[in-house]
């Protein structure tokens, strides 16, 4: 992946690029400087000197740095330092006092030193106006962003104390144990500027602002008597000269921090809300167009056999379903409606079972019709509750109820003496009592 930051100033845009080997990893690969006159110069500039063909068959990740004048920096106390809630409450806490409101301004903020807030914001037309330039020149920015935010980054991890960080365009107090931003603001073109800005943040903060490092070679201000100012130390990775441009290292610098502030996800970026980077999502839907197919194909077929599986199950219960009503009207051919027919038919059924555990109903009158035979005249009346019986019936004479008895005893159930009452004509009327197994007494 190759990172371009494009930084501009009032007059001259400057463009560096660099190579993301790993995820923090970088190496300079070139850079340029020129002169402009007009924005609407950007274009032809920029088509000029890119290689715009080479990086068509590339990933060219696109960062604008805007000129610091443009945005309006001010220090703000919020109840947190969170940059994720700084970016949610930021546009309403400055449409309050922004006669553009929230909806015509781009903003986002940076946690200070003293538990402050810096918010930061710009028109959004104005912003919107240099994305489109530089889309028209075939890099659209993913970032939009300010240099001067992310120079804390090039302080030298031996320093101590704060320190100023100025080219001719800002200003940026910082410090080491732990890395952290103090002040920030753009300068303007009267040269005791400089000067007056650093005695006021000593003031303020109740600080000594010792060392001024330089990011170029000339400054076009008065340079405070009590700080030294010396050039900036360059980073272990400008070391390397870049592989082509016409850029000295030192002016690599900041579009070096700006790169990193990139990988390191911390970077300052005023492209949300309306002008936030949807080509990101294209990115990743071109990367992974084969995939998503396949993936949509495979859905297709799990939900095809779902829906296969689904209607053979529905065939089925409905074939099930008739069956069951096909035998509830051959049961019961009377009734014209049935509410749950395998419940009705369940209910008949243990009707018909009585309560009988043991053996059923059914069993003990086939006992009965076995052992009566022609012995027994005829049976009035059978009661049978699972264990228990009484019989009462009439017989032709006492020999053939003995035998009968004898029957039942041999079917395995335990017959008391039968009560006798005899008739006229010699038959004989009985009563027979006895329960399941056991011996005759």
């Amino acid at each position: 992946m190759i990172i371009q930051v494009i930084h501009l100033t009032e007059h001259e845009v400057t463009c560096a690029r660099f190579e993301r080997t790993g995820r923090d990893q970088l190496a300079p690969l070139t850079g340029f400087r020129l002169p402009y006159a007009h924005a609407d110069e950007l274009v032809s500039l920029l088509r000029d000197q890119l290689p715009i063909a080479e990086d068509a068959k590339r990933e060219v990740r696109t960062i604008l740095a805007l000129p610091p004048t443009l945005v309006t920096m001010r220090e703000m106390s919020l109840p947190f330092t969170e940059r994720s809630k700084i970016r949610a409450v930021l546009p309403h806490e400055l449409a309050r006092e922004s006669a553009l409101g929230d909806l015509e301004l781009v903003c986002d903020g940076l946690p200070l030193a003293g538990g402050t807030v810096l918010a930061c914001w710009s028109p959004l037309k104005s912003v919107a106006t240099y994305i489109t330039l530089l889309d028209e020149a075939g890099y659209e920015p993913e970032v939009v962003t300010v240099a001067c935010m992310h120079w804390n980054l090039l302080i030298p991890s031996y320093h101590q104390g704060p320190v100023a960080m100025v080219d001719p365009h800002a200003v940026l107090v910082a410090q080491n144990n732990p890395q952290s931003i103090i002040f920030c603001r753009s300068l303007g073109r009267e040269r005791s500027d400089l000067t007056r800005t650093l005695t006021a943040v000593e003031l303020d903060k109740e600080i000594t602002i010792a060392t001024i490092f330089s990011l170029e070679t000339e400054l076009p201000f008065d340079l405070p008597s009590t700080s030294t100012v010396v050039p900036l130390p360059l980073p272990e990775l400008l070391s390397v000269p870049a592989v082509g441009g016409t850029m000295p290292a030192s002016a690599l610098a900041a579009p070096l921090t700006t790169a990193q502030a990139y990988c390191a996800g911390t970077i300052f970026n005023l492209r949300s809300g309306q002008l936030a980077w949807t080509r990101r999502t294209h990115h990743w839907l071109r990367r992974y167009r084969t995939t998503l197919i396949l993936a949509a194909i495979a859905l297709s077929l799990v939900f095809a056999e779902s829906g296969i599986r689904w209607f053979l199950l529905t065939r089925d219960l409905t074939s099930l379903n008739n069956s069951i009503s096909k035998i509830y009207r051959q049961i019961f051919p009377t009734r014209k409606k049935a509410v749950d027919e395998v419940s009705e038919i369940r209910a008949e059924i243990r009707r018909l079972q009585g309560g009988i555990a043991t053996q059923s109903m059914l069993s003990f009158l086939t006992i009965l019709a076995d052992a009566k035979g022609a012995l027994i005249n005829g049976l009035s009346e059978v009661d049978y509750d699972g264990s228990q019986f009484r019989i009462k019936g009439d017989s032709r004479n006492s020999n053939d109820l003995s035998a009968f008895r004898q029957r039942l005893v041999a079917a395995g159930l335990t017959v008391d003496q039968p009560e006798l009452t005899s008739r006229p004509d010699g038959t004989v009327l009985f009563t027979l009592k006895g329960r399941q197994g056991g011996s005759a007494p």
